[in-house]
């Protein structure tokens, strides 16, 4: 009898010791930090920011030397000035002094044709009245015709002049109208991508490079903490994790710490961490803990590694 009751104590003992300890499970503040980089590799110009510093989203943070997108940019505005005045040359037809010198031919085409024509008349009365011969009439006749020519030819000529340029001419003008204005978006782009600014209000946490060194897409200059991307990650053992769920309240606690801190439960793990290599008994399974993060209600009362202490709620 005495020793099963010692054999009772011992089991009791050994069951009351695998029982977390007060419910507080051990974790650390983890910030995911945003690496800022210009799209195209340039000289950093200007660095508006120290490691440390809070800044506001849009605020502008850095720069890289701008002189050549700005000078493809001038370029692209001369260009589409150029391919939009072509298009309006186009559809207007020919210039003003072209139009005034056809103008011109017509009149004194005209002129010819009203002089020839009272020649005619007057020969023709006077071969009616046998002062001169047919053949006189016949010569005025073939000026009168060719004087009539030079008028339908000069009419002709205006008209074409004055007339716009084909429509399949301008159809492309105009296409080339739209391809330099995307050329002007384009430039604009680029030089607006020569100056980063915060993607959102933050922490500056790193500075990599400094003014004179040369940044690239694959060159962060610097790491921005925004404070939605700081998590609380703790661990949790096998047999409480029925007990967590999405979206779940935790309390938080820190050295130094004001009290009454909270969060929220944002992601829980689907793989066990420090797993036996061994089939899974009962006594296994307490060895087994899942990783969860926490978004705390105040981020901006914990640093990066810091040591924090959570408790389901």
């Amino acid at each position: 009898m005495r020793i099963l009751l010692i054999l009772i104590s011992v089991l009791l003992l050994s069951a009351c010791s695998e029982k977390p300890d007060d419910g507080v499970l051990q974790g650390y503040a983890e910030g995911r930090q945003l690496n800022l980089a210009p799209r195209s590799a340039g000289i950093l110009t200007t660095l508006n920011v120290r490691e440390g510093d809070k800044v506001e989203e849009g605020s502008v943070l850095f720069s890289v030397d701008s002189e050549r997108a700005q000078a493809q940019l001038d370029e692209a505005i001369a260009a589409s000035a150029a391919a939009e005045a072509q298009l309006q040359n186009l559809r207007k037809g020919g210039r003003p002094e072209e139009i005034r010198a056809a103008e011109e031919s017509l009149r004194e085409a005209q002129a010819s044709y009203t002089l020839a024509q009272q020649t005619f008349e007057r020969t023709k009365n006077l071969v009616e009245r046998g002062v001169l011969s047919t053949a006189r009439l016949d010569q005025d006749q073939a000026t009168l015709d060719a004087t009539r020519a030079r008028v339908t030819e000069a009419q002709s000529r205006l008209e074409i002049i004055q007339l716009p340029a084909r429509s399949d001419v301008i159809d492309a003008a105009m296409r080339e109208v739209e391809a330099r204005k995307s050329a002007i978006v384009r430039a604009q782009t680029e030089l607006r991508d020569r100056s980063i600014v915060a993607p959102a209000a933050g922490r500056i946490e790193i500075v990599y490079r400094r003014v004179g060194e040369i940044a690239g897409p694959n060159q962060p200059v610097l790491a921005l903490l925004p404070p939605d991307q700081k998590r609380i990650r703790f661990f949790v053992p096998e047999p409480i994790l029925a007990q967590i769920e999405h979206g779940g309240r935790v309390s938080l606690s820190c050295d130094n710490c004001e009290a009454g801190l909270g969060g929220e439960i944002v992601f829980v793990s689907d793989q066990a961490e420090f797993t036996p290599p061994v089939i899974f008994s009962e006594n296994d399974r307490a060895k087994l803990v899942y990783l969860v993060e926490a978004l705390p209600d105040d981020p901006e009362k914990f640093l990066n590694g810091q040591p924090v202490d959570v408790m389901l709620q």
